[in-house]
């Protein structure tokens, strides 16, 4: 339910006729500022969880071991010298996919379906929320996260190899940060779009998880990636082996069908339930 914070978060509304005389426009928060409420509302509640915790922790872990790795390369190759023609930002990325997927499962299937179950999306209704607030809202609180757990580790990879190993100039530095923004903002996007479309289309958190898992695990159809695991996997290899091809642009239009489509599912079903 919403406590006192959640309502100043969320600005309620003073008409025409307040007695102080403050107009309604003056005091309507923008859609910007909802839907960053409802985000920062979502994550706050989610990082009280200790699943959630251990799984933000657990997805820290292979960028702190590649980082090790690439230490360990470079005293290696400083002591023997010789190059290792092994770039770690690959394996990195797919491996990373992995536990940012199993964190977006636990942040964005219970999100619409506990909203329902504790009978509160007409607390929404009665405040400036709009049905698309409320569905960019709770995509974002998925988004967010995975996205950065995907790019955040990778820049720092990127900038451990400019600073410290040498093995990359600036030019292919700026390059590679381009390449982990995109596959991070695309897989950001489908993990909130399958995870938060999942927990609008049942009532139920235990159904919408079963629901993104079966969807994650939808098989290709004619070798194009078109589920959200092989979607991943296929992007990364494409951007980082620099192989554009017919896989590679399904990969990426899969990924961003899955996020517009959870966003318009969500939308679309909480609108008949936002009733005041």
């Amino acid at each position: 339910m919403f406590d006192q914070a959640d309502g100043r978060a969320l600005r309620d509304m003073r008409g025409p006729g307040d007695p102080r005389g403050v107009s309604r426009a003056r005091l309507s928060p923008t859609a910007a500022q909802t839907v960053g409420a409802i985000a920062r509302r979502e994550i706050g509640l989610a990082a009280k969880r200790k699943l959630f915790r251990f799984l933000f922790l657990v997805s820290l872990l292979p960028p702190l071991v590649l980082i090790i790795i690439l230490l360990v390369r470079l005293l290696v190759e400083q002591t023997f010298g010789t190059k290792l023609p092994w770039d770690p930002v690959l394996r990195f990325l797919l491996i990373q996919s992995a536990p940012v997927a199993l964190l977006a499962l636990n942040l964005g299937t219970p999100l619409v379906a506990r909203d329902r179950t504790e009978d509160v999306l007409f607390l929404y209704a009665v405040r400036p929320v709009l049905p698309w607030h409320y569905a960019l809202g709770k995509l974002l609180a998925v988004a967010v996260p995975a996205t950065g757990l995907m790019l955040l580790p990778g820049v720092m990879i990127a900038g451990l190899r400019l600073s410290v190993t040498g093995d990359l100039s600036f030019e292919q530095a700026l390059v590679l940060i381009s390449k982990l923004a995109v596959a991070s903002g695309l897989i950001g996007c489908a993990y909130a779009g399958v995870t938060v479309g999942a927990s609008a289309a049942v009532k139920r958190a235990r159904w919408a998880l079963l629901l993104a898992v079966l969807v994650f695990a939808i098989p290709d159809i004619q070798n194009l990636p078109i589920g959200p695991a092989s979607a991943v996997e296929t992007l990364i290899k494409a951007l980082f082996r620099d192989q554009y091809g017919l896989e590679s642009a399904v990969s990426a239009l899969a990924l961003a069908a899955y996020g517009a489509a959870g966003f318009l599912l969500t939308t679309f079903r909480v609108r008949k339930e936002m009733i005041p």
